[in-house]
């Protein structure tokens, strides 16, 4: 959501804003402060990461888009042309919030892009400030319009000085009637696979909640725990709904909306990959970084190409497997749905084949330990799928192994009809 690509950000200044992001995350920082920081920054963006997210957004509509649905759950891009036809923006509101934005510029300290042609592409760093002048015309009045904040003309207020700051410290407030409801939601979707509002990043009258009185006391819980993200998560992983199965019954057979059971839902692309390592226990490369890295540990998602390097097979994989070329502001630009380039890959693609006949593999590790074909089986079941297999399924995989012309082949089988099933590849 905060355009996290090489072509805009430059692989250092993905680096940095990635470093941040993490870090902040890692310290337990509240997530009212983390929007604070990020809609207020400025200065280099090699020296203060948080002013990166301003290098992939050039223009005062494209930031006035970007923070309200990143921040608060409000997709104003229809209010940009006319009034919103199923919520209350008009486009006065819109340009409104745009004016908040319209002095940010940038002083370019080099740029080293190898395509000259290319003004979208950035190699150096860049220094974020604010102009002295700088306004948003109306394009219907051409009036110049002054800020105003996102909560109705009652409580509309000119932010005099520092607009962007005074922006800042409005997203941030605890009693912003947006922020705590969008942020809880998100994190609903991301534990549950759906959001209480759906999508998770479109708030508005004509989209209301599954059930209002869950994410209001969501929002007020985690407003009450000073925006702690993993005292959220505590509370809903905690939850009986949360713990609910994926089988359904009779009276919840249909209901994809009500949270009555578990939604099954494949593993999105880098941890798939991540899994596949670990299964196999072998170490996919990725372009310029050590081996060994995870995929989930990329900071980027367009560095090979951006260098004129060949992508790797991990990078093809996690290209196919639905990883967001990070261009959007919301999780839709992630395919989550199983396509037959998808399954094809899994079952016939290069990348699966090298790791299940890698010799030093988990097979391979396990052979030369000397374990017995029971003993490798189990221990095949608990990498893939953490668990044993039942008696059926150990006598099944037993008589694949004993039938098989070569044991290493056989036994190669079997962990790849693990880790192609269901069980393996789809959360539930």
């Amino acid at each position: 959501m905060l355009h996290l690509e090489e072509k805009a950000l430059d692989p250092k200044g993905v680096q940095v804003f990635h470093h941040w992001i993490r870090q902040w995350l890692a310290d337990g920082k509240p997530l009212n402060e983390f929007a604070r920081q990020l809609i207020a920054a400025r200065g280099s963006t090699y020296a203060n990461p948080p002013a990166t997210f301003y290098r992939a957004l050039r223009d005062p509509q494209a930031r006035a888009e970007a923070v309200p649905q990143v921040s608060l759950g409000i997709r104003l891009q229809c209010a940009r042309c006319h009034n919103h036809p199923f919520d209350r923006w008009t486009q006065d509101d819109y340009h409104s919030l745009a004016a908040f934005f319209a002095r940010i510029d940038y002083k370019i300290v080099e740029n080293r892009r190898k395509d000259r042609l290319d003004k979208h592409q950035f190699d150096g760093d860049q220094i974020v400030l604010l102009a002295r002048t700088g306004e948003v015309n109306h394009p219907r009045t051409h009036a110049s319009m002054q800020p105003h904040l996102l909560d109705g003309p009652d409580a509309a207020r000119d932010a005099a000085g520092d607009h962007l700051q005074a922006l800042a410290d409005w997203v941030a407030a605890p009693d912003n009637p947006f922020f705590a409801r969008a942020q809880a939601n998100r994190i609903w979707f991301h534990l549950l696979g759906r959001g209480i509002v759906e999508p998770n990043d479109d708030f508005r009258a004509t989209n209301p909640p599954a059930n209002g009185p869950l994410l209001d006391a969501l929002a007020r819980d985690l407003g009450e725990h000073h925006f702690d993200l993993r005292h959220l998560i505590r509370q809903i992983m905690n939850a009986r709904t949360y713990q609910l199965a994926a089988t359904p019954n009779d009276t919840n057979l249909d209901d994809e909306v009500n949270f009555s059971r578990a939604l099954v839902r494949p593993l999105p692309a880098e941890p798939l990959l991540d899994a596949l390592a670990e299964a196999l226990e072998v170490r996919v490369r990725f372009n310029v970084y050590p081996l060994g890295t995870r995929a989930v540990q990329l900071p980027g998602v367009r560095l090979a190409s951006e260098l004129g390097q060949r992508p790797t097979a991990g990078e093809e994989f996690l290209q196919r497997f639905g990883k967001p070329e990070r261009l959007l502001g919301c999780e839709c630009e992630r395919s989550e749905g199983i396509t037959l380039s998808q399954a094809f890959q899994l079952l016939t693609g290069s990348l699966v084949n090298d790791m299940l006949t890698a010799p030093a593999n988990r097979i391979g590790r396990l052979l030369e330990l000397g374990r017995s074909d029971q003993e490798i089986v189990g221990e095949l079941y608990v990498a893939t799928l953490g668990r044993y297999p039942t008696r059926q399924e150990m006598q099944g995989m037993l008589r694949i192994v004993e039938r098989g012309p070569q044991r290493r082949a056989a036994l190669e089988d079997v962990l790849w009809g693990l880790i192609s099933s269901k069980e393996f590849l789809l959360r539930h």
